[in-house]
């Protein structure tokens, strides 16, 4: 029978990558990993988002435990930090009490920057995001305050608990009703300015996720990440008719300025990536390789839709999201889940959705538009889905035989 503090730090490591963002069906993968690095072969597991399930053998019998994994979801830099003492672990076990400790410290490390830096990354990552939308250089201005504003409401959360509850309607409330009131005087569309501020809210990640652990048959964690998005995105729309309703009728538009060049997209997939690294405290030195990766997977996705449109980049935008990921880390780079969540902001289906659902807030009735919209959000979600799957697959085939052929070369 392994022994219980083992048990505790396979149960604390399970909790520790729910809260990391990883799927269900890759966490026992490894957990077993870390338990064969202890000599133990007699311990499964069952994932679900919010916890985490250990069956182990005992004289007699088995016995079954549970840890729940409540809590934030970690850092870029908390990440960092727990998938290196995985490889670690692997490569020299170290006392199960010891492990313990310092997983638990890695779910209680404080940022790396100060709340200062966290919020002016919000309006970095905001305004990144809005070139990848706007076209109309005096809306950034706009988009960097509304930016500014939702990151000082994400810190404020934090610490005072009424608010996180009502966070996303009340971000998305204040976002519209300002607007809607104030933007069209600068001479952008309202309507472009609600994504890229609310685009830390958009549950992009979880709805991809949950698609895949749909496919991949782990039903009950991947239906709980759907569930989950959608009352996110219900929550936002909320916020946004209700701000609508406070703003009254839109301004008329005021007469626009020469449109930003083609220049732009690029631009903002730089900015974003300097925006995610101060507002999530990513570890020292990613910088780079954070780029680099955004930069490649936002290229192969702006090709795949100028030959087969949107749902097709979608698809090889998931596609290329897992080996680029995994060839940072070979590169000797940050961990791949460290430039892999954050590339999931540049294929976002929680921004589509989102778009989908606000085109209705102003509508009585469903129109062909807003159906439309919705169709292309949920293809949009099953592409990436798929694109990701295909990736895994395909890079543990090349892992396998690139294995194989160097334990035949040997």
């Amino acid at each position: 029978m392994p022994p219980d503090n083992l048990l505790e730090f396979l149960r604390k490591c399970g909790v520790a990558l729910c809260l990391a963002g990883e799927t269900a069906n890759r966490i026992p993968d490894e957990l077993v990993a870390i338990a064969d690095a202890y000599g133990v072969g007699e311990v499964e597991f069952l994932v679900v988002p919010t916890g985490v399930f250990v069956r182990a053998g005992v004289e007699g019998g088995v016995t079954v435990d549970f840890a729940n994994a409540d809590g934030p979801p970690l850092r870029l830099d908390q990440v960092d930090r727990l998938y290196k003492l995985f490889e670690q672990v692997k490569a020299d076990p170290i006392p199960p009490a010891e492990g313990i400790e310092r997983v638990q410290d890695i779910l209680d490390a404080p940022p790396r920057f100060g709340a200062v830096i966290t919020v002016f990354g919000h309006g970095v990552l905001t305004v990144g995001i809005g070139l990848l939308f706007v076209r109309d250089g005096r809306a950034l201005i706009s988009l960097a305050l509304l930016g500014l504003l939702v990151g000082v409401l994400r810190l404020l959360a934090e610490r005072v608990q009424v608010l996180s509850l009502a966070l996303p309607v009340a971000a998305a409330m204040l976002v519209t009703v300002l607007a809607y009131r104030y933007s069209p005087e600068l001479g952008a569309d309202p309507a472009s300015l609600l994504i890229p501020p609310l685009a830390t809210f958009l549950p992009g990640a979880a709805l991809t996720l949950g698609a895949q652990e749909m496919v991949t048959r782990s039903i009950i964690s991947g239906a709980s990440r759907l569930v989950s998005s959608v009352y996110v995105l219900l929550l936002l729309t909320f916020g946004i008719y209700a701000g609508m309703q406070i703003a009254g009728p839109a301004q008329a538009i005021a007469a626009s300025e020469p449109p930003l060049g083609v220049w732009a997209p690029w631009v903002g997939v730089l900015v974003f990536g300097v925006g995610i690294y101060l507002n999530s405290s990513a570890p020292p030195r990613s910088l780079p390789w954070l780029l680099v990766t955004l930069l490649l997977a936002y290229g192969g996705q702006y090709l795949a839709g100028q030959v087969g449109g949107g749902v097709f980049a979608a698809f090889v935008g998931g596609l290329l999201i897992v080996p680029l990921a995994n060839a940072v880390q070979r590169l000797h780079g940050p961990p791949a889940q460290v430039v892999f969540l954050p590339s999931f902001w540049l294929l976002v289906p929680g921004a589509l959705s989102l778009v989908g659902v606000t085109g209705l807030t102003g509508l009585v009735e469903l129109s062909g538009t807003g159906r439309s919209n919705l169709v292309t959000a949920f293809l949009t979600v099953v592409a990436v889905s798929l694109g990701v799957l295909v990736g895994s697959s395909l890079l543990s085939n090349v892992t396998a035989t690139s294995r194989l052929l160097t334990s035949r070369s040997a």
